[in-house]
């Protein structure tokens, strides 16, 4: 039985979220569509795709938030076959939730 590369992700966002939820964090993952960019070079067209991944997760600090929040990303990123060479972080916006508590927001930007 084949599988749609939609259902994968899901099924990887599922076990990201669950396993984040073992750990004691809150999580979430999301992706934008992929899409081309054309680069000219030396007068020939390079056809590049690029896709964006984001994921949020929730902690005790600053720090453990965004580093689950970027971890879950890249972890998105590669469910999605993407390797982790092939993206860099693009953003990491993080909010005190009160409580001692931080929420963190990571965006990955991939190209290949």
């Amino acid at each position: 039985m084949t599988r749609s590369s939609s259902f994968r992700l899901r099924v990887t966002a599922v076990a990201l979220a669950a396993s984040a939820c073992l750990l004691g964090a809150a999580a979430s993952a999301q992706a934008a569509p992929a899409g081309a960019v054309s680069v000219r070079s030396g007068g020939s067209v390079e056809v590049k795709e690029t896709a964006q991944f984001s994921a949020g997760s929730a902690g005790g600090s600053m720090e453990t938030a965004s580093t689950s929040a970027v971890n879950l990303a890249y972890l998105y990123a590669q469910g999605a076959g993407w390797q982790r060479s092939q993206c860099y972080v693009l953003a990491v916006d993080v909010t005190s939730t009160g409580g001692g508590w931080f929420s963190a927001r990571a965006t990955l930007f991939c190209q290949r």
